[in-house]
């Protein structure tokens, strides 16, 4: 019996050997199949016909494209979604790693329990309920935001502050949104790595002197470059994506002054019914996303990689 044919029953015994573990994630990659890949492939194809709810699909090639190329909405979109990815992205890797040093210099162990389940409340609200939050805080009238800014005397105390009806406000009130900007799990991930970093080594740099930002910038930093790469990416990828704020609280407005392409392609296909149009901003979107990724995972080395001294991968 030649090397391919014993290669092929060993394959077999062991499908065999194995047939219940088949039979069980069975389930997992047909709803992976039906729910996720299905859906994705048929919204690329989609970006190549012309299609309503009320109307068969016509294949009409590469004009959505080219339509979006001369599409203003569309283009200016895209300059918002990067005037609030660019903050948003330093803003969520620089605030958590503040406040996760901050809880890591507590001495007492208990009150660093205390204050990892506090940062991690806020992810207990659904994100639909924390943005109708936000809506109250940013009322014009009386929202705690406006009254803080009347409280100060920038305003007077009669006078509304239209925080998102305003274009020359809402940009920044967008970006506010989730101030202080340290709830969820992003701390407790910056925690985990800070302390699989050696005692050894944080005496060592006491005894010879290291302040605690000469410690932060030459051996926290260094150690955390795992947890730093992967915020710096999946932050990237989500700026692309991200949306929300848009759907709950601005429609997109004033005017189009928040429209980012991901909402202007909701608002395409689902208000507008011009599925094939939305479902080209889609596919445009994924192949920039996989690019991005592609780049990222080959040249900062993210895909795989293992921080040999903490063991973050």
């Amino acid at each position: 019996m030649d090397q391919t044919n014993i290669k092929k029953n060993t394959l077999l015994r062991q499908m065999v050997r194995g047939r219940v573990g088949y039979l069980m994630i069975a389930p997992l990659i047909v709803g992976l199949l039906v729910f996720c890949y299905y859906p994705s492939v048929y919204g690329l194809a989609l970006a190549f016909f012309d299609k309503t709810s009320t109307q068969p699909a016509v294949f009409c090639g590469f004009d959505n494209f080219i339509r979006l190329m001369q599409d203003s909405i569309f283009l200016n979109s895209i300059g918002t979604m990067f005037l609030l990815m660019i903050p948003k992205l330093i803003i969520n890797v620089v605030a958590p790693l503040i406040m996760a040093e901050l809880i890591f210099a507590v001495d007492s162990k208990k009150m660093q329990g205390v204050f990892r389940v506090l940062v991690l409340l806020p992810i207990v609200a659904p994100g639909v309920v924390s943005m109708l939050i936000w809506r109250n805080v940013l009322n014009p009238a009386d929202g705690l935001l406006t009254e803080i800014v009347r409280m100060f005397g920038f305003v007077d105390r009669e006078m509304p502050i239209n925080w998102l009806d305003d274009p020359d406000l809402v940009i920044f009130s967008v970006i506010f949104i989730g101030f202080p900007w340290v709830g969820g799990t992003s701390v407790l991930i910056y925690i985990s790595g800070l302390m699989n970093i050696s005692d050894e080594v944080i005496e060592a740099s006491r005894l010879d002197g290291a302040s605690t930002m000469r410690r932060i910038m030459f051996i926290d930093l260094p150690l955390l470059k795992g947890q730093l790469k992967y915020f710096i990416i999946f932050g990237i990828i989500g700026g692309f994506q991200d949306y929300g704020t848009q759907y709950v609280l601005t429609d997109g407005g004033p005017g189009y002054s928040t429209y980012v392409p991901g909402f202007y392609m909701y608002k395409l296909a689902f208000a507008y019914d011009n599925m094939g149009y939305g479902a080209s901003i889609g596919a445009l979107l994924f192949v920039v996303i996989f690019a991005v990724s592609g780049f990222m995972f080959r040249y900062m080395d993210i895909g795989g990689m293992r921080n040999k001294n903490n063991g973050v991968y």
